[in-house]
């Protein structure tokens, strides 16, 4: 086991845990920079294949950190990854939850939220944009994302069922 790729592991994806403001999606750019361009650990084909299974399956959509870190360094690699992402956030949260509430009569509290909830949309909006370019790779990929998109942010249809339909488009070859 070579001990400096998880150090190099560990660096990365506790990084990462602090920049996920609004839950690690907001991350996945910058964790599809660092893991694919960067450190070369993982291809952007098995960046979105990752990406999609742990969307796929119950339980976080951060799980995706657990694969590479399996990839990367098998069992050790993904026990790193999963605290390094998981433990700081949890330890960020508690004390900014704290923080929060012991000024809960402050001015600047306001101005705050809405900055972050604007850089929390933009971080949303690049990691969007990351995963549709390597994920679709026709017009007609692309337009199944902007059909998803469309459909999920206007009509209240379970996305279960757009997953569903999207399935069975890709079962006989209508995406490329």
């Amino acid at each position: 086991m070579n001990v400096m790729t998880l150090l190099s592991l560990l660096y990365v994806f506790s990084g990462l845990s602090v920049i996920a403001l609004g839950g690690g999606t907001a991350a996945l750019a910058q964790m599809q920079l660092d893991c694919v361009r960067n450190y070369h650990w993982i291809t952007n084909d098995q960046f979105v294949d990752f990406f999609a299974i742990t969307q796929a399956t119950p339980g976080p959509s951060m799980l995706i950190v657990s694969l590479i870190g399996y990839k990367v360094a098998s069992w050790p690699g993904m026990i790193v990854t999963t605290v390094a992402t998981f433990a700081p956030a949890c330890v960020l949260t508690y004390v900014v939850s704290r923080v929060w509430h012991y000024f809960h009569d402050s001015k600047w509290r306001e101005p705050v939220e809405k900055g972050l909830s604007a850089v929390t949309v933009g971080l949303l909006f690049a990691s969007s944009l990351i995963v549709t370019k390597h994920a679709a790779s026709g017009w007609e990929a692309y337009i199944l994302v902007a059909a998803s998109a469309l459909i999920l942010s206007f009509t209240k249809i379970n996305p279960l069922i757009i997953m569903g339909i999207s399935a069975v488009i890709g079962y006989f070859g209508l995406v490329q």
